[in-house]
């Protein structure tokens, strides 16, 4: 695999410091080198995110963050309004009618931001909405979505925001506690360029004071952010009466007799990425996925292509999605560049989108510069391969212009 250049969405390449912790030996979760390297994870993860928020772990994918929190905050027949521009936007919805609440949509045309004043409009027709949720960066149309206005509203009318920032976390400023977040879900598989399989819920008090104040209890053992929290809770008494030599710290667990514990072997691969990204900084660390975004939108346009995000303040750093010309399927190309040109993309994701099926079916890819893949040199290679493997499949395209185009875009940089 480290013959491929993996310009796909997810899962992303892992960064050299990831890669290398995956082949050491396990460290369980009852001692203090364990504990201390979670508790460094999570303040990064919360100086990251800007919070000063509580940081929990949900044993599981990006998805299973998603349903945790929604599961925990909505009870039986409660009204939650969700975002919805993409398939993860659609996710969020069978998500929300999965835990037992209704689900009031708010669509944006095909490749279009959602927006807020559409929300609003919605939060006045049915004032027994609950909640918001909206996905950050909706990879599967490459579209950012505008939180801090949503934020605004959100708080206005003292209603829970619930952010899916899975893809977005490193590529796209996130500013919890400014743009009023009370959950906000990441994962290191994307921009951060870790392994998957544990995630990260940022939770305000008014978010715990919802999950404590419920009228009927948090259905499920694993996918309850309650539960989650006595896994921490549990584990700083037991290293508190490790320093100490003595068991004089007590704790009882709330929600089960035992909580999950998260995977020791991800949880190195996310520390080790957290401190990559710290080395690097925050802001050049997005600032690099602003570039590659940008240069790819560039070459693309440059290629005689179109994108499906239209306005260019919208546009997702992590993934650009492509319009393919006709006659050209994403299964076909994505194919002819695994063999020829070893670059992996994005597919064509919306199927189970009713809505956008007839409208765009098979005719687009995606192109992820998702962490490692936001290098310069992988990217120009992925646009070079792109328009070559277009141009071999019949159509015409200008491979040099797009690599011209993207080269500017990065020296202007």
């Amino acid at each position: 695999m480290r013959e491929f250049f993996n310009m796909s969405c997810g899962q992303a390449e892992l960064v050299e410091a990831s890669k290398a912790s995956l082949g050491r030996d396990i460290i369980p979760i009852y001692s203090p080198t364990f504990w201390n390297m979670e508790e460094e994870a999570l303040a990064l993860l919360k100086k990251n995110m800007k919070t000063a928020n509580d940081m929990i772990i949900v044993f599981g994918t990006g998805t299973s963050g998603i349903e945790a929190t929604l599961n925990s905050i909505l009870e039986p027949g409660d009204h939650f309004l969700v975002g919805h521009n993409g398939m993860f936007g659609e996710i969020m919805r069978i998500m929300v009618e999965t835990v037992g609440g209704i689900p009031v949509v708010v669509k944006a045309p095909l490749g279009s931001p959602i927006d807020p004043a559409a929300i609003e409009k919605q939060l006045d027709a049915d004032p027994s909405i609950v909640g918001i949720g909206v996905v950050h960066g909706e990879t599967s149309v490459g579209v950012a979505n505008p939180l801090a206005p949503i934020g605004r509203i959100a708080r206005e009318r003292d209603l829970l925001l619930v952010v899916d920032a899975i893809s977005s976390f490193g590529s796209e400023h996130l500013d919890v506690d400014a743009w009023n977040i009370d959950l906000c879900v990441v994962n290191g598989q994307k921009c951060l360029g870790a392994p998957q399989g544990n995630t990260f819920v940022s939770v305000s008090p008014r978010a715990w004071k919802t999950m404590e104040s419920r009228k009927t209890r948090i259905r499920g053992f694993y996918m309850n952010l309650l539960g989650c929290r006595d896994y921490l809770d549990m584990a700083r008494v037991e290293q508190a009466n490790w320093e100490a030599g003595a068991n004089v710290h007590q704790f009882t667990l709330r929600e089960a007799p035992h909580p999950a514990s998260p995977s020791f072997v991800i949880l190195k691969g996310v520390w080790e990425s957290l401190r990559a990204l710290e080395q690097e900084g925050l802001e050049p660390y997005i600032r690099r996925h602003q570039i590659a975004g940008k240069a790819v939108r560039a070459a693309v346009q440059a290629m005689g292509l179109e994108t499906m995000c239209k306005d260019e303040r919208f546009a997702d750093n992590a993934v650009t999605a492509i319009l393919l010309p006709a006659g050209i399927e994403d299964f076909q190309l994505r194919r002819h560049l695994f063999e020829t040109y070893h670059v992996i993309l994005g597919d064509a994701n919306m199927l189970s989108w009713d809505q956008y099926t007839e409208q765009i079916g098979r005719q687009y890819v995606r192109l992820g510069t998702m962490g490692e893949a936001a290098r310069r040199n992988k990217v120009l290679y992925g646009l070079f391969a792109l328009g070559s493997a277009l141009r071999d499949l019949g159509a015409s395209i200008d491979v040099t212009a797009g690599i011209q185009a993207a080269t500017s875009e990065y020296q202007e940089a």
